[in-house]
């Protein structure tokens, strides 16, 4: 694989635009921007056995575990775009706080009323905690965005999230359940642009064609300081402060949300993340690996996923490890009922 460095970053055309929130809301910071490499501890115990969330997409391998979240895996190859998702505890954890979750139906996207759900999140919060978190919050947004009356995407994707803090907040009232919380990283398609709710230090790329962009930025106190211009991407990958979070989802009863809105083009790969890959992944492995797809080796967005893991895992990654891969395949608006509600919205 490639010798650049996890926070290494090229450029694409068409930079993503990083909607505020309203009034009383966060400032958010540009996609691409460097961040820090570096573990963020999370909790090395768990609890119950955890299966993947059940949304509208054909039989989703789940491998539950003793403990924790276990491992997920889960692929679907759609009219449009093709998916896959894995989640694995990892060597170094025995147990898995992470947890991943897609709202996707498999039915012709002409007939959505709203686009598919790409949601991955880390839980924090030590024993019979991170988990929970995780897994609270991924079914919360689902559920809210499955449930919610349709409406403008990117207002639809911070509602989901709020009410996934408000869930995850609501469950750490209880003894065994305080302090948790998680991040969250969620991602939508709306006719020819993809949108990207976020909170934490889990990541959202775009691939395109032979580069590599981060769309989020890491809510920690050292990609702060690196946006600041305070300290250099050498000093944030080194820097003991690396493993602060500012922003969780759960900790506190709201939560502020970034939103980044980006152009799509058929061939745009985006990949998900916790910072189980990305700590030792580099952007241009992902590149490589994801530029492979289509020959033998990496056939398919489900060996792609595979592939991330494997060499995450083979380079002892200090925490769990999650990807999730969405691939667009067409040229067209997904979904399609996305362009017909512009033209009715600009009619009235």
């Amino acid at each position: 694989m490639s010798d650049e460095q996890p926070g290494d970053s090229d450029s694409v055309d068409d930079a993503a635009v990083i909607e505020p929130e309203e009034p009383g809301g966060p400032e958010t910071s540009s996609p691409g921007q460097e961040e820090p490499a570096g573990p963020r501890p999370t909790s090395p115990e768990g609890n119950e056995a955890a299966e993947a969330e059940a949304p509208p997409f054909p039989n989703p391998e789940t491998k539950a575990q003793p403990t924790g979240n276990g491992q997920l895996s889960g692929h679907a190859l759609l009219a449009k775009l093709a998916w896959a998702m894995r989640s694995e505890p990892g060597e170094v954890r025995p147990h898995n706080e992470d947890f991943a979750g897609v709202y996707a139906p498999t039915i012709p996207d002409d007939a959505w009323d709203r686009g598919p759900l790409f949601v991955v999140a880390d839980g924090l919060g030590g024993h019979a905690a991170g988990e929970v978190a995780s897994r609270t919050a991924v079914e919360a947004a689902l559920s809210a965005w499955k449930t919610g009356t349709p409406g403008a995407p990117h207002q639809a994707l911070r509602s989901a999230i709020r009410a996934a803090n408000v869930a995850v907040f609501d469950a750490a009232m209880q003894r065994r359940h305080r302090g948790m919380a998680t991040t969250f990283t969620g991602l939508t398609l709306a006719g020819r642009e993809a949108i990207v709710g976020h909170v934490g230090d889990s990541r959202c790329y775009l691939v395109r064609k032979d580069a590599t962009t981060q769309l989020t930025s890491d809510h920690s106190r050292v990609g702060e300081m690196l946006r600041a211009g305070l300290i250099t991407a050498e000093q944030a990958a080194n820097h003991p402060a690396r493993s602060m979070i500012s922003r969780t989802v759960g900790s506190e009863p709201s939560v502020q949300v970034d939103i980044v809105r980006q152009p799509t083009q058929a061939g745009d790969i985006f990949v998900m993340c916790s910072d189980g890959l990305w700590d030792v992944v580099g952007r241009g492995d992902i590149t490589e690996v994801v530029g492979s797809i289509g020959t033998p080796a990496v056939p398919t967005v489900t060996a792609v996923a595979d592939t991330l893991i494997e060499l995450a895992l083979t380079r002892n990654s200090p925490d769990n490890v999650t990807v999730l891969v969405v691939r667009i395949t067409t040229d067209r608006p997904v979904p399609a009922a996305s362009t017909r509600r512009s033209f009715l919205r600009r009619g009235r």
